[in-house]
């Protein structure tokens, strides 16, 4: 299998480069499980790590609780079809280099050095990356340092869309796999430089950060999110934090919304980050007068 096969086919890894931008423990009485409720009626919304490695199972009890008490479970999009091996394929194209597109080659001098010890380091042809538009090295470089970290085990979304589908429940999306990719085609436009030296520094502190993101998921500390994972990457990366969490955030809350019409209760489980701050979806529902409240498992269950 050739490099660029190795680091891009895996479609959950390019997708868990999302939350890698996103330390209490268990104790904390949070939970990144949370209930929102208006005239009666309530919907669970659950933030999610998209891949994780062996030892993070099991999940914290209140997923798998708000997940019993759901009829319908929704995701950021249609988790099955991103195994299809013709949608992978899609995906991949979408990554790649075409004409008008800016390539590494295109980069500061320093940036491409950068680039090329980072790569050295790790026995990767600096030709490898030439082949992908800056979305797709962006993306691709944090796949493949979280595969190095081992992070290759389904995360949140898979296990409840495979446990969905064998429960026979109903299941949703927020955006179809489409949609998606045109957000994560807008990674880094006229920010190019900056998007790639941002990504080589973070991915020196990859591995501390991921154990801190992993902790504070388990607690659902809303103040430790900010703080960690949400003020560095507005800060950083203004237009990426724009283009998949605003944008995406700002299109999901109608349909959310919506759900509070149905008879059902509804389980919407999408990315940790969506979650927090001030365009979040929690903040967002709170300032339109829903009660938001961490949902907390019921003990001995």
């Amino acid at each position: 299998m050739s490099l660029i096969n190795k680091f891009t086919k895996s479609t959950a890894l390019i997708l868990i480069a999302l939350t890698a931008l996103l330390s209490s423990h268990l104790a904390v009485a949070d939970s990144s499980v949370w209930k929102v409720e208006k005239d009666g009626k309530h919907v669970y919304l659950g933030g999610t790590i998209h891949v994780l490695s062996k030892g993070d199972y099991p999940f914290p009890k209140e997923f798998d609780q708000a997940y019993k008490k759901s009829e319908v479970i929704y995701f950021e999009t249609d988790i099955q079809k991103l195994s299809d091996p013709e949608i992978a394929n899609s995906l991949t194209s979408k990554l790649m280099a075409k004409e008008g597109d800016k390539r590494t080659t295109a980069l500061k001098p320093e940036t491409i050095a950068a680039l090329k010890a980072f790569l050295k380091k790790r026995n990767i042809p600096f030709e490898m990356m030439d082949q992908f538009n800056i979305s797709g090295v962006y993306l691709v470089l944090f796949s493949m340092e979280l595969a190095n970290m081992g992070m290759t085990n389904d995360g949140v979304d898979k296990y409840y869309d495979t446990k969905a589908r064998q429960d026979k429940k109903t299941l949703g999306q927020m955006e179809t796999i489409e949609q998606q990719m045109s957000f994560f085609s807008k990674i880094g436009r006229g920010n190019e430089d900056q998007l790639i030296m941002y990504t080589l520094r973070d991915l020196e502190d990859m591995p501390k950060l991921m154990t801190q993101m992993k902790d504070t998921w388990r607690s659902g500390d809303r103040a430790k999110y900010r703080e960690l994972m949400l003020e560095p990457f507005v800060r950083d990366y203004p237009q990426t934090y724009k283009a998949l969490l605003v944008e995406r955030n700002n299109n999901w809350m109608p349909k959310i919304e919506a759900l509070f019409d149905t008879p059902e209760i509804e389980l919407v489980l999408v990315g940790a980050l969506h979650m927090i701050g001030k365009d979040g979806l929690l903040q967002q529902l709170e300032s339109k007068g829903y009660i938001v409240e961490p949902f907390v498992a019921a003990p001995g269950d």
